[in-house]
């Protein structure tokens, strides 16, 4: 029931405007007044409990019932007026006795809030009140001298046009802060980790509702760990040289590459997913064979399970990269309903560069490929392919 009042005052309030203009000459003023009066009565419990809800609800009932018995038309054309005077009153009053209304919306979500954050509030509870001043005298201005045709296209489409403009400029300065106070603390963890030989360079950024995010170019150290001890063991340890004596300065999101991106890259790289396909770093044509070079991220998706402690490249990745990327190259399909001579003879890792040879036997419908880097063979197939009759 609740909810359903606040929905229907919310439609009012941002109605009201239409509903007085094509209104008017079919509902009397006391009816007007009775109705909203009512709505204002069913929300009470919720506002009696809220800072500055007893009296913006007595003032508001007061002007229900002036309306009620008053029955003057022109009243009508004050309410947006008076919700202004009221948003004003409870947000500049809340600038003087704490803390600024919008800070207390803050911290229903975000509790512990930076001072950096707290500033900010202020800032923009000093906005409302300003265009609270300057939107409430406006439209008190038009309700006394103006033509109903021109209050009504003021409060119910130009004043709701710079509200919208001041939500999203807010929301966009808002995401800009964010990121700022959750790099703040990274760029003291990237100089931490500097320390370390596992890190050969570091670089903080915002990796969006993940919080923030470090991305390491791995020194040959660290390359090394990553083999021994995974993608967890190489965390777990810079994690705790990055934080110091500072839990905040905790990446939540890490990054393994060769070399850091440029800074304006930073966030970007940590807000994307991780890569589930090898990096194809040149091709050429051997024949009737295509030769691809390729080297697997640091950061490859499924080394993070396959396995924890010593990241290795799965057999069944192998084969779906072999099809996938034959498909644009050989014009194959991507699903195979068989293989043979299937040989699987050294262990793909982490940062390895290796060679993808393709060859597509259509005599027999069968893809022939095999990876390798020189003389050292890793794995080889010939899959037989769907739609064949081979």
């Amino acid at each position: 029931m609740r909810r359903l009042s606040n929905l229907a005052l919310l439609l009012v309030g941002v109605l009201y405007p239409f509903i007085v203009y094509f209104g008017m000459d079919h509902v009397s003023t006391p009816i007007f007044g009775l109705i909203l009066g009512g709505l204002w009565l069913v929300r009470a419990p919720a506002l009696w409990h809220q800072p500055g809800g007893r009296w913006m609800l007595g003032v508001t009932l007061v002007y229900c019932a002036v309306l009620a018995f008053g029955g003057e038309d022109d009243l009508l054309r004050w309410y947006p007026s008076l919700i202004c005077a009221l948003l004003l009153a409870t947000f500049g009053l809340s600038l003087k006795f704490g803390p600024p209304m919008i800070e207390r919306i803050a911290r229903v979500t975000e509790p512990d809030l930076p001072p950096v954050a707290v500033r900010y509030t202020r800032k923009v509870t000093w906005l409302w009140v300003g265009f609270f001043f300057v939107n409430g005298t406006a439209s008190g201005l038009l309700a006394k001298w103006g033509p109903l045709s021109w209050w009504t296209f003021y409060n119910g489409i130009l004043a709701y046009s710079v509200m919208g403009v001041l939500f999203i400029g807010e929301w966009m300065l808002r995401q800009r802060l964010r990121r700022r106070i959750n790099k703040a603390p990274m760029d003291g963890a990237a100089q931490r980790l500097l320390s370390h030989p596992w890190a050969a360079a570091a670089a903080g950024g915002y990796a969006g509702k993940l919080g923030p995010g470090m991305v390491v170019a791995l020194a040959p150290a660290g390359r090394t760990a990553l083999l021994r001890h995974g993608r967890a063991g190489v965390i777990n340890e810079l994690g705790q040289q990055a934080a110091g004596d500072d839990a905040l300065s905790t990446p939540m999101v890490w990054r393994f590459v060769d070399v850091l991106p440029e800074s304006a890259r930073i966030d970007a790289l940590l807000q994307a997913p991780l890569p589930t396909a090898p990096r194809v770093l040149g091709e050429r044509l051997d024949g009737d064979t295509h030769v691809i070079e390729l080297e697997l991220p640091l950061d490859l998706a499924c080394f993070a399970d396959h396995f924890p402690d010593a990241p290795v490249l799965p057999g069944v990745v192998q084969i779906g990269w072999a099809l996938e990327l034959a498909a644009p190259r050989l014009g194959t399909p991507t699903t195979c309903r068989g293989m043979d001579a299937l040989k699987f003879q050294r262990l793909l890792r982490p940062g390895d560069r290796i060679e993808l040879t393709l060859r597509y036997d259509t005599v027999r419908g069968r893809l022939h490929f095999a990876y390798r880097t020189g003389d050292a063979h890793y794995s080889s197939a010939h899959l037989r392919l769907e739609g064949t009759d081979a």
